[in-house]
């Protein structure tokens, strides 16, 4: 399985706060959020295509 490319992101009410290529980073930023409603993602990067 080909693993998929990108940026991890902190999102808070819709709006990306944090944002790095390395999952481990995103995991420590997101301790200065504890105790507030936060989503992990991942964007894929643009090579992607999802029709």
């Amino acid at each position: 399985m080909e693993e998929l490319t990108g940026e991890w992101v902190i999102l808070k009410e819709d709006e990306r706060i944090e944002r790095n290529i390395d999952m481990k980073v995103i995991l420590e930023l997101a301790k200065k959020y504890e105790g507030q409603d936060i989503t992990i993602s991942k964007i894929p990067s643009t090579s992607y295509c999802f029709y």
